[in-house]
């Protein structure tokens, strides 16, 4: 349900428990998009993951869109966009 990874749950009105997102097919998984491949260490992940809000290595979506902002702060070279949303910043 979750890009190859397993869900914990549907969503409940769009809302998953903290440290899961709600995806397009309605499932919560670790990652907005894509499955992950396991918590962050030290804040690392492999090559074309990212470590995301909740901790966990996720691909860096096609849209470079990481997940929502935290009170309006992303992680650095993200910036808080459109939709209360962490965006790749450009040129980076």
């Amino acid at each position: 349900a979750c890009s190859g990874g397993p869900a914990v749950a549907a969503c409940l009105g769009g809302l998953c428990g903290q440290g899961f997102f709600c995806t397009v097919n309605n499932f919560c998984c670790r990652c907005q998009s894509g499955n992950s491949t396991g918590p962050c260490v030290n804040q690392q992940c492999p090559v074309g993951y990212i470590c995301n809000t909740n901790n966990f290595c996720c691909p860096i979506g096609s849209g470079g869109v990481l997940g929502p902002c935290v009170n309006g702060q992303c992680p650095s070279g993200y910036t808080c966009g459109a939709g209360n949303l962490c965006y790749l910043t450009s040129g980076k």
